[in-house]
């Protein structure tokens, strides 16, 4: 008799947890479906905005051809107080994917942005993947949690353990099975237990700080093919309250690169009829998190021409390595070997490829309309070989391009050991990352921050300062 009610116990248990992991989607309507057409809806204004402020921008021909409307009429919710300077400049910061490594080479960067006065000045922050891991946790931790010991031991968590154990347990593996709870949400809830809980409440783009930067995840839609990116405007499009969903789940769909997670389903509340959208990995669009930068900065000085009047800083966080499947020495290799190596160099050098379109893009959309086609290819040629450019853009305000990425270690001599190289490119993209492979990303981003990009940063922070001294006035290009 006891056996049969602790068998009831248990199946009762089980649907109860497979009734709540069965939810499709977490993102909750901003308006009811029952409110007056008279009425103006209520908008978004969490901290991720594709807008500083409430003026129209149209920026069709971006991401998801979204459209930011006026909102002055409008009940002003989940509003927070912007404490950002407006110093004339547009600087973001773009952070490429690459699972844990990108994730711990993007806070090494940003802790030495930090101490040369730049990380403060940034408006923007556009992550993708393991990226956006590093860029929320910055938008939303605390002073005492944004430190390089903290962010160090967090970020080098093995997310992917926790991934492969959580999907063994059989209360998970029951609502794997029976329900739409997916890999992503174990994915996503590590990475709240690490990272995005506070007082034992999970946190949310409302809990965005209003001192940071703005937070733009980028994802991909699935069934577009299209960028999408977690903001108020996207937000507002499917009638979707931005401020209550889980800063977790938007880095989870940024990062569920197809096949390996599953996909991040949002319900789109514009309409009662039900209809969703299905998120992957932002990488498949862009793999730096700059397109979404360029095109911004392009929609609002398009808007209003005094807007960031004296110029645009773009700094570019790459966590990008040179393939070396290291079979020189050896003949054949086993069917699981050559799949490994092809997969490995597909992916790397894809998205390489992809990465250095990317940044030639940036050199095209930002040129004005007269600029010779022998100018742009010099612009073109200094950013991709050299990683930093100075150029002029439609309206004549200067433009500052740095393109800070790992692979440029082979730049520098004197490395500090022999194979120092080898072991940054043989750091995976998976979730998980030893001690010794994050100190090596910070020893990198130490080197490259202090060696190979010293002048270009202050060049950068010369400008952004108004100093002007014969040293740094003109565009530095180490060979």
């Amino acid at each position: 008799m006891s056996r049969s009610r602790s068998y009831i116990r248990l199946h009762g248990l089980l649907l109860a947890l497979l009734l709540i992991a069965g939810c499709t989607s977490l993102n909750v309507p901003l308006n009811g479906a029952d409110q007056s057409a008279d009425l103006p809806p209520i908008r978004n204004h969490t901290r991720a905005a594709l807008a500083a402020d409430a003026t129209p921008l149209d920026i069709a021909a971006a991401h998801d051809d979204v459209t930011v409307r006026p909102t002055t009429t409008a009940p002003r919710t989940h509003l927070t107080a912007d404490l950002t300077r407006d110093d004339g400049y547009f600087v973001g910061i773009g952070i490429s994917g690459g699972g844990s490594r990108s994730a711990n080479f993007a806070a090494a960067c940003m802790f030495h942005l930090q101490r040369l006065g730049l990380l403060q000045r940034v408006d923007y922050i556009s992550a993708v993947s393991g990226g956006s891991l590093t860029a929320a946790y910055y938008c939303v931790s605390t002073d005492d949690e944004w430190n390089p010991a903290i962010a160090q031991k967090r970020l080098t968590h093995s997310f992917a353990t926790d991934l492969l154990w959580a999907t063994f347990m059989p209360w998970n593996s029951a609502a794997l099975f029976f329900s739409d709870y997916d890999r992503s949400d174990l994915l996503a809830n590590s990475f709240r237990k690490v990272l995005f809980t506070r007082d034992a409440r999970e946190l949310t783009f409302g809990d965005l700080r209003p001192d940071r930067p703005r937070l733009l995840i980028n994802a991909t839609d699935l069934q577009s093919g299209k960028g999408f990116v977690f903001c108020n405007e996207t937000f507002d499009k499917l009638n979707s309250d931005l401020s209550k969903y889980p800063l977790a789940h938007a880095v989870a769909a940024s990062s569920a690169v197809p096949v390996l997670l599953h996909q991040v389903t949002l319900r789109d509340h514009s309409t009662t009829f039900k209809q969703y959208r299905h998120l992957v990995d932002g990488g498949v669009v862009d793999n730096l998190g700059v397109k979404t930068l360029v095109e911004m900065y392009r929609a609002q000085v398009k808007e209003d021409a005094t807007r960031y009047h004296k110029g645009a800083v773009f700094i570019v966080l790459d966590a990008r390595t040179q393939h070396d499947a290291r079979i020189g020495s050896r003949g054949d290799t086993s069917l699981l070997e050559s799949l490994q190596f092809g997969t490995g160099m597909t992916s790397t050098v894809l998205l390489n490829r992809a990465s250095t379109a990317t940044l030639a893009e940036i050199i095209l959309d930002s040129s004005p309309d007269q600029v010779t086609a022998a100018e742009l290819r010099r612009n073109r040629d200094a950013l991709i070989n050299g990683g930093y450019v100075e150029l002029k853009d439609v309206d004549g305000r200067p433009v500052y391009v740095l393109h800070l990425a790992m692979s440029r270690v082979d730049e520098i001599s004197d490395l500090p050991s022999q194979n120092f190289k080898q072991s940054l490119n043989n750091i995976s993209t998976y979730f998980n990352i030893a001690p010794s492979e994050a100190a090596a990303l910070y020893q990198a981003a130490n080197l490259l921050v202090e060696r190979r990009f010293h002048r270009e940063l202050a060049t950068i922070s010369d400008e952004l300062n108004g100093v002007k001294s014969p040293a740094t006035t003109a565009a530095t290009t180490q060979p």
